[in-house]
């Protein structure tokens, strides 16, 4: 049995890097309209083989606020659960994208001058107290392969028992920063406890994968969501189609990077 596991940033924030509302609950209606049920990613790895049909995992990396005051809500409208990458050591900071670019900036700069703010401690309780996973993306966020060994430990270690103080759960799933990870940021995930971690190659989960190296999908254009949804991902026509509808927007809408 295989699954989608769609991961999402920001959503109904200013654009340029933003998913617009409509377009999100345009997922959510073809999950729903499509008989499937949302689970978590900790869920996936705990079914194993034996992952019940229909199942789909939603997953939104980076903790930005905007996830708690417009995804939030929908979720709890369509009776659905998702998975919260968030970055604890990020709860003061805001984060700025520069319009001309889409680029992101952790620290205010010339050009940047589109602001994002992060969840909090309230926020990501109010989350979990509804049924959401609480995951971690690292404490502040860094590329982890690019870091030393004490920080990589700190980075992964530290950001998990942070939230775990703030939960009283514990924290099961980590997602890599940027989607960068080497052997020794996977045994370092693997060594702080975690179940499994969340990498941003596409494709499905499906049980035996490796489970420190989880495929997402990263989709906006609804159709080829549907598509996903229902393991057509890679089939020639709904490639061809999006292309198409690519091509006449001259817009993208489906990014494979982090």
């Amino acid at each position: 049995m295989k699954a989608p596991i769609f991961y999402y940033h920001s959503v109904g924030g200013p654009p340029p890097q933003t998913l617009a509302l409509p377009q999100f609950q345009q997922h959510l209606e073809a999950i729903r309209s499509n008989a499937y049920r949302t689970v978590t990613v900790a869920e996936l790895l705990e079914a194993g083989r034996d992952l019940p049909p229909r199942c789909v995992a939603l997953a939104f990396d980076d903790g930005l606020l905007d996830n708690y005051t417009q995804v939030f809500p929908l979720l709890l409208q369509y009776g659905m659960r998702a998975t919260f990458y968030v970055v604890p050591g990020y709860d003061q900071v805001t984060r700025w994208v520069s319009p001309r670019t889409g680029r992101w900036s952790d620290v205010p700069a010339p050009g940047f001058t589109i602001p994002f703010e992060n969840m909090g401690t309230a926020h990501r309780r109010e989350l979990a107290r509804h049924g959401m996973e609480i995951g971690s993306h690292s404490l502040t966020h860094r590329m982890l392969t690019r870091v030393s060994g004490e920080e990589l430990i700190r980075e992964v270690r530290d950001s998990k028992d942070v939230i775990e103080q703030e939960l009283g759960t514990s924290v099961k799933t980590f997602c890599y920063p940027r989607g960068r990870f080497a052997p020794v940021v996977l045994r370092a995930v693997r060594e702080a406890g975690y179940l499994g971690a969340c990498s941003t190659l596409p494709g499905y989960y499906r049980a035996g994968l490796p489970r420190y190296v989880l495929p997402r999908f990263l989709v906006e254009d609804p159709d080829y969501f549907r598509a996903v949804l229902l393991s057509k991902a890679f089939r020639p026509r709904a490639l061809l189609r999006l292309a198409r509808r690519r091509l006449l927007a001259r817009d993208s809408f489906v990014r494979w990077g982090p």
